[in-house]
């Protein structure tokens, strides 16, 4: 990648760095993506250090930083964006599908064919928690004439 942008010295923006450092954000994290953030800009001015034309590397040394810093800020970014995206899968489970429920007593059926309650089912398929209470109705129905 060095060698193209060498003699492609016409782009303002190395795009062939963005991807493996997206990548390493994406997967390998923070840490690994600002390494090889930081590597390609120290790589090119060295690179040209040691190419034909070595009084090219102060007009080329302010650009090359100014990239340098984007891409970290880009790996920065994606690192956040990775990191936010297992969080949410880590929080998240989802109950798929058509789930067989009797009609009266709200039992489900789970996949030996054997009835369960809601809450053991729900409960044994995500982290939700479950806590009991009455509503307003059916206590008006079932506990009308009950005082406490």
């Amino acid at each position: 990648m060095l060698v193209v942008d060498h003699f492609t010295a016409s782009a303002q923006f190395p795009v062939g760095y963005i991807l493996p450092v997206i990548l390493a954000a994406w997967y390998s994290g923070k840490w690994p993506a600002v390494a090889l953030a930081v590597a390609f800009p120290v790589l090119r001015l060295a690179f040209l250090a040691m190419s034909d034309q070595p009084n090219d590397l102060a007009a080329h040394a302010l650009p090359t930083v100014l990239r340098g810093i984007v891409i970290i800020i880009l790996a920065l970014w994606f690192a956040r964006l990775a990191e936010f995206e297992r969080s949410l899968e880590r929080r998240v489970k989802v109950l798929e599908g058509l789930v067989p429920i009797c009609s009266f007593c709200k039992n489900i059926r789970n996949e030996a064919g054997e009835w369960e309650r809601l809450e053991k089912y729900i409960s044994r398929r995500s982290s939700a928690e479950f806590s009991h209470g009455v509503c307003p109705s059916c206590n008006e129905k079932h506990y009308a004439g009950v005082t406490s």
